[in-house]
């Protein structure tokens, strides 16, 4: 990927807590953002920049999605339910 500032692909409001970011080592922390807050013309900017497997893994392992952008992409992406980290009851071991 040819670097690029993502505040300029962007909006700038979507990474106001963050100076420098990097496309290929922030993308999962740039995907989850866009799924998060993103609208669709947003979205169809992600598609050009990542693979829908690069989005599938994001959606299965990021904890810190909000709990409806993971069914809702779930569901559009045909990922079971169970899958979606961010669905998954977190109880720390308690002893």
């Amino acid at each position: 990927m040819a670097e690029q500032n993502v505040k300029s692909i962007f909006r700038p409001s979507l990474f106001w807590d963050a100076e420098d970011i990097d496309i290929s080592k922030h993308s999962a922390y740039i995907i989850s953002r866009i799924l998060d807050y993103g609208d669709i013309d947003d979205v169809k900017k992600l598609l050009s920049l990542y693979s829908y497997q690069e989005i599938e893994e994001v959606i299965r392992t990021r904890r810190g999605l909000f709990p409806k952008t993971g069914k809702y992409w779930a569901v559009k992406l045909k990922i079971p339910l169970e899958e979606v980290a961010c669905l998954k009851k977190y109880y720390p071991n308690r002893q």
